[in-house]
This record gives C-alpha cells, structure tokens and sequence, in this order.
C-alpha cells in the first residue's frame, strides 16, 4: 500500500522514522480476549450496522478484530474468522505485505502507505487522521491498482486502546479524475499544435484563404484557452486561469455566438433570434470566457423551450453596465430556482449534470467580476441575465 498525503494533496507530515511498525500481535487469548470487548460494545456494535461502506476495529497492533458486512464483502470473503487478526493489508492481499517477515506495517514500503500512517497519527497522537491509500493487489499476470480514502480514529474501550478505521473506495474517481487530466492535457497539446500550424499559414497565405486561415487560428486559440478554462472549472482552481481583456465588437460576438449555437442539437425546430446591437456598441472583457457564459445561457434557455419557440439574445448599455439578456417562454419552478446555481444540481436523474449554471455564475461573477441573475414567471417566461461594469 502506498501514499503518504493527505486528502488534500499535502504532506503526511509523519516521521519515516517510526517505520517499519513494531512486527508484534496479539495471540490466543490475548486476541479472543480484545475481540470480545469490541464485540460487546453497543457503540461499536451499533455503527458496523449503520455505517454504509468500510468500516473495521483494529488494536493497538493494527490487527481486525471487528468488521462490518460492507468490509466483508469488499474482500470477498464469507467468514469473519477468516480475517480477524490480520492486518489491513494482509486482508485486502497487498503485494507488498509480504515483503518481510513481520507483515503488512514493518517493509520497506509502509512509510509511504496511507492506510499505515493514519493509523500511526491515530495511535501515537490519540486523534483521527485521514489520508489517500494505493493498494497493490495481485491479478491474472499483472498487479491492480485500488485506491482507498483512509480515516482512522482512536476508540476507547473499557480502558483499551482501539483504531475505528473508515475506508471510502474512490478507485473509479480517481481513474475518471486521472482520465481526465490526461485527455485534457493530451487534447491541449494538440489543440496548440493546429494553432502554431495556423499561426504559420496565415502568414504565408493572402486573400480569402488568409482570411480563412486567420478565422481559423482565432478559433484554434480560443479553443486552447477553452480547454485551460474547462480544466480550471472541473478542480475549482479559477485562481490558476488568467483573464485577457480586449476589445470586443458586441456585432462580432453575437455573430460567433450564433454560429457557435447553429451547430447544437438543442436548437432543432426552436427559434433564435439576436437583438441588433446598438451601432458602435464594443466593450473591454476576455472574450472566451464571455463567449462560454453566453453559450450557456442560450443552449439553457434553448433546451428549456418546446418546440417552435424562440430563445431571444440582446445587449444593452447603460450608464454603468452592460446587460446581456438570454429570454425563452419556459419557467423555473420555486423550488428549482433556490438551487439553480448550484454545482451538480440537476433536474435531469443522471450524472454529469450541474455544471452548466453554476459555471455561468462562477465565470461571471469571478473572472469577469460581474453579476448572474435571472427572473421566472408564467406571465413572463425566463429571462438570465449577466451585467458587466463599462
């Protein structure tokens, strides 16, 4: 088992030097005596049943001396006697516990195991402690990878020391979370090689081919800085994602805005209709991010309409403010409204969902430094609205 941070990425802050962990256990009596006392406590009884997910009771020499059915199943076996006084990893089949005589917590590898080091805190400073955990488990010719979030508590128990330890399996998130930033990175790359590509033929062409070649590497680059903004938006990192204000034409951004929606699904047998701006009307802001809450607004408000609607788009100037409008007929429901800009609420029952509000506000409220907002009613349909400061 390996991983010396903590949840959230930092340093275990453990001493390497209390490793390898004491190769002692508890045997015989001595074991059926601890196995007992855990078994007769209510407390303990009484959360193994009502914890949903991975939960076991460890002494003080990280041996299993309870676990619930989760746990149980989870390692694939029937019998709990099968695994009472075993070790964590010598229960899951960790590779690497058999790496020295004295088992899981005393090889060359345990300074580095989550699972190891929160049971250390857990013991040695008499508080809980969470970290990540990679197991290492054998296959069929080659080794598997689980990867666990570990908590481990002290218990007391009619004045002996017990762990509570909490496992969350997260190996699908962490392979989806891995997945991704792979295919972000690798579609990056790519991305600003089709640029730098670009770059190099509009250089080299004239006439209309180079006004194609330049349409196109202005997509390519904001696709670049699309796919940054994206990265930045999944690990709610913004600070990591700068802003590049220029000057934009409001007829230019509508014009790439509805050739951007004429591609979506969503706006089959529905209408879209863009308010002429007024004449001169150009603002200062970064166009990518503009752009993505705009786009939001219209394929939200587009997929919110029936069929033969239409989804009305304008911008309006003031004396402070520029105010961007996305109307459609629909309406929000009370109680929908409260939670509309919050992230993974979703009206539709599968994953995936959520983001598309939440990102309108967050992108405009803390790139942009604007106001998101929006009124519903039967008599007046549903109208978003983003105020940017002139």
């Amino acid at each position: 088992m390996e991983s010396a941070q903590t949840s959230d990425g930092s340093p275990s802050g453990v001493d390497s030097g209390k490793f390898p962990l004491p190769p002692g256990r508890s045997a015989g009596a001595e074991l059926s005596t601890e196995i007992e006392t855990v078994g007769r406590s209510a407390i303990v009884d009484g959360l193994l049943e009502a914890v949903h997910g991975l939960m076991a009771v460890l002494n003080e020499n990280r041996q299993l001396l309870a676990l619930n059915d989760g746990m149980l199943h989870a390692l694939g076996v029937k019998s709990l006697e099968k695994v009472l006084g075993l070790r964590l990893g010598e229960a899951v089949h960790c590779t690497h516990a058999e790496h020295a005589p004295g088992g899981c917590g005393t090889t060359e590898f345990c300074p580095t195991c989550g699972a190891a080091i929160a049971q250390v805190i857990s013991l040695t400073e008499n508080r809980a402690a969470e970290r990540l955990c990679t197991i290492e488990i054998p296959g069929d010719d080659t080794h598997n990878n689980l990867f666990f979030r570990v908590r481990a508590s002290p218990l007391v128990i009619a004045s002996h020391r017990f762990i509570l330890l909490f496992l969350q399996d997260v190996s699908q998130e962490q392979r989806a979370a891995a997945l991704e930033q792979v295919f972000l990175h690798d579609l990056r790359n790519t991305t600003m090689g089709i640029s730098m590509g670009t770059a190099l033929l509009a250089e080299s062409v004239t006439g209309n081919d180079g006004e194609i070649a330049r349409n196109l590497l202005h997509l390519a680059n904001r696709l670049v800085r699309e796919i940054e903004l994206q990265r930045c938006i999944a690990h709610s990192s913004l600070k990591d994602f700068p802003t590049q204000p220029s000057s934009l034409a409001m007829a230019t951004l509508f014009s790439e805005l509805q050739r951007s929606c004429q591609q979506h699904p969503a706006i089959a047998n529905r209408g879209l209709e863009f308010a002429s701006p007024q004449p001169g009307h150009t603002l200062c802001t970064d166009p990518t991010i503009l752009h993505r809450i705009l786009y939001n607004m219209v394929i939200n408000a587009l997929e919110a309409s029936r069929t033969g609607d239409t989804v009305k788009v304008m911008a309006q100037r003031n004396e402070t403010h520029d105010v961007f409008s996305v109307w459609n007929t629909g309406t929000i429901s009370p109680e929908i409204a409260h939670r509309i800009f919050q992230r993974n609420f979703s009206t539709k029952s599968s994953f995936g969902h959520g983001l598309g509000t939440y990102s309108m506000k967050l992108l405009g409220e803390k790139l942009l430094g604007g106001r998101v907002s929006f009124t519903s009613s039967p008599e007046q349909g549903t109208c978003f609205k983003l105020e940017l400061r002139v």
